[in-house]
């Protein structure tokens, strides 16, 4: 279960992901009406961006237009006896150049990353144990910019900040917008265990083979003279996760 909390309260939740991201024209044969992508788009949790996000390249050089700040609805008490304030967090931010901290940056390394930026999600994140949480992009969608994949151990790791994904800005744009509530980037839980992969013997890759053959014959309609239509039937029997947002309970802390 991915357990969230909001940094403010204008922040939005996370939001179920969906089938289908684009409205097309009248056609057959979108990429999206393929029901395993279909499966694929709906897998997950969508984070939606929390505040408009516009980004210009001058000089060969990204900058944010739309800096904002925002401040925590909730306060902190860093020491007993201190007084209690709210906490603030910066919607974007690049990477620093020779930076040292939260990790070095060299001058060989600065250029491969000059066109990434970070943006936070102002949501606070934790797993149940042994489940990770990972981030990607939109699957099948063509946008001016990609997220970089992350596998996030949030169910050991107790960050004091808002997670924030990393965005990699197309260097051929000028200009680049995300809106506020537009889908940035997907998460959904991973259980940390032991996968593996063996290769299936010739028995069994007969009984495969024979089961596949089976279903094609109980299933299949006419195609054409080489194929059959396997469409309806493998929308009818497909069993898509399902991905929910349950609402806060009532009550909440003022400090902490």
């Amino acid at each position: 279960m991915l357990h969230y909390h909001k940094f403010c309260s204008e922040v939005p939740a996370p939001v179920p992901a969906r089938q289908t991201y684009c409205k097309r024209q009248p056609g057959k044969g979108w990429p999206e009406e393929c029901p395993p992508m279909r499966g694929a788009n709906a897998f997950g949790w969508d984070l939606l961006c929390p505040t408009d996000l516009e980004f210009s390249r001058k000089d060969e050089k990204w900058q944010l237009d739309t800096p904002l700040t925002l401040e925590s609805d909730w306060k902190y008490t860093a020491a007993e006896g201190a007084e209690s304030t709210a906490l603030s967090q910066a919607n974007a931010w690049f990477w620093d150049q020779d930076q040292m901290l939260p990790h070095v940056i060299t001058p060989e390394v600065y250029p491969e990353i000059e066109n990434q930026v970070k943006v936070s999600t102002f949501l606070f994140m934790r797993t149940e144990s042994n489940e990770q949480l990972y981030f990607c992009d939109i699957p099948n969608l063509s946008r001016p910019f990609r997220v970089l994949s992350a596998l996030v151990d949030t169910d050991w790791y107790p960050a004091s900040y808002p997670w924030h994904c990393v965005l990699e800005l197309d260097p051929a744009r000028e200009s680049i917008r995300i809106s506020r509530g537009d889908p940035l980037c997907r998460v959904f839980t991973v259980r940390r265990e032991h996968y593996s992969a063996l290769e299936m013997s010739e028995e069994e890759f007969d009984t495969y083979f024979d089961r596949s053959q089976q279903w094609l014959a109980k299933y299949g309609r006419a195609g054409d003279e080489e194929s059959l239509d396997i469409t309806r039937t493998y929308v009818k029997q497909q069993q898509l996760a399902d991905f929910t947002v349950h609402p806060r309970e009532s009550g909440r802390h003022a400090e902490s």
